[in-house]
């Protein structure tokens, strides 16, 4: 049970000699299937101001720093350690700016309404604690008709390695679709690749509604 606990609490906000020299660099290798098929079909232009939330190793923020060379990327993650570490990494590709840093959660996102064109999180949805409500606090962000894509492992896939783990929610790539059309997004794809290996791959693109029952 500790080791379980501890897994679950490193995976979700990496910290120390762990977090910083094994989990950062081995999330960028185990995600980066997941993290490709999300740009992807969240297709961000040259031009977005696009938010990553919970962007771990730091892959995800090189993908797309690589599509929105005249944009502007923002990236928040709940660990200290994690965003100190893509700071170097940022660094060293002379990124600083165009990518910005922050440390902070998604139940309450440090910025204005309607400040980004996308938003993209890969694997972190297993710990938004109140996963409506976060997901209305993405796209109270959001510009109207923005879009927030979301990449991560069905409940199938990952529930054999996490069934012990507390606080850690795992969805069907429907159950997803369905809660964030709750939350006020118009669905733009449902795509449940990879079926056939241990990990399988799960990308939803939601589309922010011009109001959505938000309260700006």
């Amino acid at each position: 049970m500790y080791l379980d606990n501890l897994l679950r609490a490193q995976f979700g906000r990496p910290s120390g000699l762990i977090g910083s020299l094994f989990l950062g660099p081995f999330m960028n290798i185990a995600n980066s299937r997941l993290v490709a098929a999300t740009v992807d079909l969240l297709a961000p232009s040259e031009t977005d101001a696009v938010l990553d939330i919970g962007f771990g190793g730091g892959n995800s923020l090189l993908s797309l720093a690589e599509k929105v060379p005249n944009g502007r990327v923002t990236g928040i993650d709940i660990s200290n350690d994690m965003v100190e570490a893509a700071k170097r990494l940022i660094h060293s590709r002379n990124l600083e700016s165009r990518v910005a840093l922050h440390c902070a959660s998604v139940e309450k996102l440090p910025f204005r309404a309607r400040a980004f064109d996308k938003v993209l999180s890969v694997n972190s949805i297993y710990y938004w604690p109140q996963i409506v409500a976060n997901l209305r606090e993405t796209a109270r962000v959001l510009k109207p008709h923005g879009r927030l894509g979301v990449g991560f492992r069905s409940r199938t896939s990952l529930l054999p390695f996490t069934e012990t783990w507390e606080n850690f929610w795992l969805y069907e790539p429907q159950e997803f679709a369905s809660i964030m059309r709750k939350a006020g997004f118009k669905l733009l794809h449902v795509e449940h690749r990879d079926q056939w290996q241990i990990q399988d791959t799960v990308v939803i693109v939601g589309e922010r509604l011009p109001r959505g029952g938000l309260h700006e």
